[in-house]
């Protein structure tokens, strides 16, 4: 994520009339009192609420300090600084700006998401290795420690998710009856145990896996459909593939396909 440069008068290195040239100019912007963002484009919500955080020299928190680190599903909630100070071993610079760490970025978040959207931001914050399933188990009593409690049981064990779209199909797999939780980065070897590829979701008993089709890159259509039938012929599974499309917009009839394949899988024999 590209951040632009917050400055104050004193790191400037300009005078006050330099300064004041600066900002007629469009060379930058006051973004806060006391706080100017470089460059000529609009103040963004963004760049507000970093340059409060400047400002009132504290440590951001929330949903910024989410953005700052580069989780999902969060955004500028306009709460940088209404909490107590931090401990200075639980804040990290991020982009330029003092920021709550990860462990305390996940806690703060959990008081004001829901269920779905923290587990999005968790995820993406143990692919990011900034926090440890143990840890969040061990933060004690906070406004959030129900909800933390709740999705770590409903997660149950297993590595990170490897995108948003993955968590999201998760999420959408718990509302298929009977379904269960789906096993994580399977890896599928042949009968010598030479690699054939890694899944990233799959439900080895019924023998179901899951292609998730998102951002293609040239040549990742080739590549996908040689690795689907790399895994069907090693294991004999069924593959399911979705869309960000059907997985993001039309939740409920994909639910109701992956039941259906889901059934499909059950009723054949599977490969000794």
């Amino acid at each position: 994520m590209q951040v632009r440069r917050l400055f104050t008068p004193e790191t400037s290195g300009l005078t006050r009339e330099q300064l004041r040239w600066a900002l007629r100019v469009g060379r930058c912007q006051r973004a806060a009192y006391g706080v100017y963002a470089e460059g000529p484009q609009p103040v963004t919500a963004l760049d507000r609420e970093r340059a409060i955080v400047v400002a009132r020299q504290t440590a951001a928190r929330g949903g910024l300090a989410g953005i700052l680190h580069g989780l999902d599903s969060v955004e500028v909630d306009g709460r940088p600084t209404r909490r107590q100070p931090l401990p200075a071993h639980r804040i990290v610079v991020v982009h330029g700006t003092p920021c709550a760490d990860g462990l305390q970025t996940l806690v703060d978040l959990s008081a004001t998401l829901g269920d779905d959207a923290w587990e999005r931001v968790l995820e993406s914050a143990l692919r990011k290795r900034l926090v440890t399933v143990d840890a969040l188990g061990s933060t004690g009593r906070h406004p959030g420690a129900a909800r933390i409690r709740r999705v770590l049981e409903r997660r149950g064990a297993g590595p990170a998710t490897d995108s948003v779209l993955e968590t999201m199909f998760v999420q959408l797999a718990r509302t298929v009856p009977g379904l269960g939780r789906p096993v994580r980065q399977y890896v599928i070897t042949t009968e010598d145990g030479s690699f054939v590829a890694r899944v990233d979701l799959c439900w080895p008993e019924i023998g179901l896996f899951v292609e998730l089709d998102g951002q293609h890159h040239k040549g990742q259509p080739v590549y996908d459909a040689r690795r689907e039938t790399a895994v069907v012929a090693a294991t004999g599974w069924l593959c399911g593939r979705f869309t960000w499309y059907e997985v993001t917009r039309i939740p409920g009839a994909t639910a109701r396909r992956l039941e259906a394949i889901t059934a499909q899988a059950r009723r054949r024999p599977l490969a000794a």
